[in-house]
């Protein structure tokens, strides 16, 4: 059997240009993406190649932007029934090769054509399908027929990276100049992926696939030619909606390149216990004084220029400065209390899953691990709270300052992170199933709350400072940092412990999915990307391999919110008749659904008015806590659990978010004048809400 060596080319309409003359050969061999600027590109495509195939030439992608955009090619019934007859096609080629050349069809450019090549969202009204025929490089070109149960369609996406590295803020080379770039494959993994350079962009490597290689679907579509001959024409959907995946990729190191990616687990480590932990420095210091307090009144005048809301207190004897505010010290310390016991949980379960045989059993019996697990231990261990804030002989720090009250005795407060972890494993099923909020009891006499751990643990405390591991060998943070962040580097140096306590990998247990914010981009410029496609037949394999097509044009592609895109056309009407009668007439059919949990916290601020929210903000002496009561969750008068279902009407709360976005955008005009560039109003004559009677 006569085996046809097979290719890739541009779609039959691209063969030619406006003169009937075949193209140059690197135009017919590459793929050509096609444009929509409508919603309704498939049944567009589908009665384009229907009824006038030898129009697909105008849906070639262009540049534009919105200050010059292009809708979709008009659309002509009358062209099909005008269209030259088949029997004058020899004598028009005939004809044409006598005739000088007058070039091929002109695009309708936009007006700014020094732009890039820029693919745009379907958010922006714009839609693009890549397209190319499979061919047989005989007489004719004639299809390729394929069996889809043995033979694959797809094409790829391969972005560019200059060849040699080109460092911001320069400029990227000319993407037309392939000599200069390398072709990089997209692997998928997990929620990102990675690219990995395949060979140099106008080399024969670059037409190989990498094992792993993301694959995007394709599927035919028949026509026939003016000439009756029928084709079949491959198309697919180019992913601009992925753009930020593709363009916060990072790229594969190389031996001897770029450092590898960060552990997953390691990454776990950083989300899960050093972020809520770091959080806490910010809740209870902010950025004050760079120097670390010693004395009690050395502490006092830290809290005073720091965070004044917990020293300034009226006392019984007058307003004095340097005696704290006991209610302000134990509403934060409730809410620093919950985030603490949470806290402890994750960095318990985190031992308990990353580092159980060698170091999180060892502690549970009372041990002291070995290896790169006593340094961690020991940091650990080394973390502790100052002994004053259970018991003290200082009479600036007794008494308020104090955690311990009528509740809480002096050892139902822990101070060391390995004593608190041992005991909070006990207590997870509580803290998964806790409702409400924690207080710590004021009253005298008063009982610890139900449902929460039976003992205190602060990871940072608003008088005693932040429970923090001891400085490394190495730490030399810079000399301008503020306190907080200098607590926070120590913070962080526990991560190189458990990086080194962590066993190796050895492909037994499953790692915990990468965080995107690990994913280091391999450039944040905007990227240039190119398109292949892709004949597969295994069955065939090794005589005949994969065919893959030349390259498109380079592309980029535009985010959501590119200042380039064309705006796609939004018109919200508003209410005509705004009356109390017209308003009653819209139904209120847009509801949403809250839980007795959400119910309650809602019903707590019923009581708040504008003014208790306004006092909130202002400083003393003006300041006036926010009085919220607990009030649970909604129930029924049985007890019941009770949701609330509300009703609203979309038509009415757009004019509610009108009058909203007028009055913000008009206070923000007074910085940064943008009122001009915002909006534009056109007169409507005789537009009423209401005819006259």
């Amino acid at each position: 059997m006569t085996q046809h060596p097979l290719a890739w080319t541009a779609p039959p309409p691209f063969w030619t240009d406006s003169s009937g003359r075949v193209v140059p050969h690197g135009d017919l061999a590459r793929p050509q993406i096609l444009r929509f600027a409508t919603d309704d590109f498939m049944p567009e495509l589908l009665s384009l190649l229907e009824h006038e195939p030898s129009s697909l030439a105008q849906y070639a992608v262009f540049k534009e932007t919105w200050r010059g955009p292009a809708g979709a090619p008009a659309a002509d019934a009358r062209r099909w029934l005008q269209r030259e007859p088949k029997r004058l096609l020899g004598v028009r080629r005939a004809s044409s090769k006598r005739a000088p050349a007058v070039g091929t069809a002109s695009l309708p450019l936009a007006r700014n054509t020094a732009q890039p090549l820029k693919l745009y969202q379907p958010a922006h009204l714009r839609h693009y399908l890549v397209s190319g025929s499979l061919v047989c490089r005989t007489p004719g070109l004639p299809d390729r027929q394929v069996d889809p149960a043995r033979h694959k369609v797809s094409f790829v996406v391969r972005r560019l990276f200059p060849k040699t590295t080109v460092p911001p803020p320069n400029e990227l080379p000319d993407p037309a100049d392939t000599d200069q770039w390398d072709e990089h494959a997209f692997l998928p993994k997990g929620q990102a992926g990675a690219w990995h350079k395949v060979g140099t962009a106008d080399s024969e490597r670059a037409a190989a696939l990498l094992p792993g290689e993301e694959r995007l679907a394709m599927f035919p579509s028949a026509f026939v030619q003016d000439d009756g001959r029928p084709r079949r024409l491959y198309v697919g959907s180019v992913p601009v909606g992925r753009r930020e995946a593709y363009q916060a990729a990072s790229q594969a190191p190389v031996p001897g390149g770029a450092q590898a990616p960060m552990d997953p687990r390691l990454a776990l480590f950083h989300t899960q216990v050093l972020a809520p932990w770091k959080a806490l420095v910010n809740r209870v210091m902010l950025n004050g004084p760079t120097g670390e307090p010693e004395s009690p009144a050395q502490r006092a005048a830290w809290l005073k220029a720091a965070r004044p809301e917990w020293v300034f207190a009226n006392t019984s004897t007058g307003f004095d400065r340097n005696a704290p505010d006991v209610d302000a010290l134990r509403a934060t310390r409730s809410g620093v209390q919950t985030a603490s016991w949470y806290l402890l949980l994750d960095l318990s379960l985190y031992l308990k899953e990353q580092l159980k045989s060698g170091f999180w059993d060892v502690v549970q019996a009372g041990g002291v691990p070995v290896g790169p697990a006593r340094s961690l231990y020991d940091a650990l261990s080394s973390a502790a709270m100052p002994g004053e804030l259970t018991s003290s002989s200082d009479s600036f720090t007794a008494g308020p300052a104090r955690i311990v009250g009528d509740a809480y005795r002096e050892d139902e407060v822990e101070l060391n992170l390995i004593e608190a972890l041992k005991r909070i494993v006990e207590f997870e099923s509580v803290l998964e199933s806790a409702r409400g909020s924690f207080e710590i009891p004021s009253a005298s006499g008063a009982a610890k709350p139900a449902g929460w751990p039976d003992f205190l643990f602060l990871f940072a405390d608003p008088w005693f400072g932040v429970l923090q591991p001891p400085e490394p060998d190495d730490f030399n943070p810079p000399t301008g940092d503020y306190l907080a962040e200098k607590i926070q580097a120590r913070i962080h140096s526990l991560a190189g412990f458990v990086e080194a306590a962590l066993p190796p990998l050895d492909g037994t247990r499953p790692l915990p999915e990468p965080a995107l914010a690990t994913m280091t981009p391999a450039d944040l410029r905007e990227a240039w990307y190119v398109m292949r496609l892709v004949y597969e037949r295994p069955d065939c394999a090794p005589f005949h391999g994969t065919v893959v097509s030349a390259a498109t044009q380079p592309f980029q592609m535009a985010g959501f919110f590119d200042p380039d895109a064309p705006a796609r056309p939004i018109r919200i009407g508003l209410p005509l008749d705004i009356s109390p009668a017209g308003l009653r007439k819209f139904d209120k059919n847009t509801a949403f659904m809250l839980s007795d949990m959400l119910c309650g916290q809602i019903d707590r601020m019923k009581g708040i008015g504008l003014g208790d929210l306004v006092r909130s903000v202002l400083p003393w002496p003006l300041h006036k806590d926010l009085n919220v009561p607990e009030k649970g969750d909604c129930k029924t008068s049985d007890g019941l659990s009770l949701g609330v279902m509300c009703s609203l009407s979309i038509p009415i709360v757009t004019i509610c978010a009108l009058l909203l976005v007028m009055i913000i955008v008009s206070l923000l005009d007074f910085i940064f004048r943008w009122l001009p560039y915002f909006i534009v109003c056109f007169p409507l004559p005789g537009f009423k809400g209401r005819k006259e009677p």
